[in-house]
């Protein structure tokens, strides 16, 4: 087993304890999805995610369930959205250090990028305005280099 996958288990272990602290409940279709997030390598729509699972791991999912999970999960904050300007949300885990996203308005390609100018910039207008900044969103839409 790789380290990859042990981290999986690990992290899937962890969301059962919270969920199940918390009384709420949890399924066999969350997990999956929560696999398909894990392993991603792009942001993906419901119905890539609803996709994934059935091409996958041959398990029958709805597009409504993916639509429950995805909002359980993001008001646990386990997910995070991304509304490229096209009208579809996207999803990623919420796993990594916090980063920003450039997208492609032609393609919609989604990049990540981290900038600690850009961040420190931001805690000082916040602090400028005597404003407490506690979360950012930051999406700078473009051309991608393939589209140019």
């Amino acid at each position: 087993m790789n380290n990859y996958k042990k981290d999986f288990n690990a992290f899937l272990e962890n969301f059962k304890k919270h969920v199940s602290k918390s009384g709420l409940k949890n399924s066999i279709q969350k997990d999956y999805i929560l696999k398909i997030l894990y392993f991603a390598e792009e942001h993906l729509s419901v119905e890539q995610i609803a996709n994934d699972v059935k091409v996958k791991y041959k398990i029958d999912i709805g597009i409504a369930t993916v639509y429950r999970s995805m909002k359980f999960f993001e008001e646990l904050n386990i997910v995070e959205s991304l509304d490229v300007g096209d009208g579809i949300k996207r999803y990623e885990l919420n796993l990594s250090l916090h980063h920003d996203h450039l997208v492609c308005t032609s393609c919609s390609k989604i990049i990540e990028f981290t900038d600690e100018i850009i961040e420190e910039q931001q805690l000082k207008v916040a602090s400028d305005n005597n404003f407490d900044l506690k979360d950012h969103v930051m999406t700078i839409y473009g051309i991608c280099e393939d589209c140019q």
